[in-house]
């Protein structure tokens, strides 16, 4: 079985996911979908009104984090960093992404007058590309 497939087949038979719209010749596995941790401690309260719904967020890995050596910090296309993938949704992500697949969000909901902690909820999917 080759390694896609496997990590395909282990991801609906676990956790019951189901696959989003295709975009590109891309395909999007949903992963998972949780607010963004960190958000008003980075740059997230200064773009928050630039903020769309379906905007499309860069997953960036940082092994070298003091503090969770499986981190992913979410930027926006623009390089503003919004926060990371809060600690308990990312080590599957983070296992994902160590073996060289691509991983992108997309923001879900925006919550203006929430508390710090629900200000953007995002989707998490792994991007596979279609042969």
């Amino acid at each position: 079985m080759k390694r896609i497939e496997f990590i395909k087949s282990s991801i609906f038979s676990a956790f019951g996911l189901m696959l989003p719209k295709w975009k590109d010749s891309s395909k999007r596995i949903f992963l998972s979908k949780f607010y963004i941790a960190g958000f008003t401690y980075y740059d997230g309260d200064e773009v928050i009104d630039k903020l769309k719904v379906n905007d499309e967020l860069k997953i960036v890995a940082e092994p070298e984090n003091p503090y969770d050596r499986r981190a992913l910090a979410i930027y926006t296309s623009n390089n503003k960093k919004l926060g990371y993938v809060p600690r308990v949704e990312n080590p599957i992500p983070s296992r994902i992404n160590r073996q060289n697949y691509k991983l992108t969000a997309e923001i879900e909901k925006i919550n203006y007058k929430e508390d710090d902690y629900r200000k953007v909820r995002v989707k998490l999917f792994m991007v596979v590309n279609s042969k």
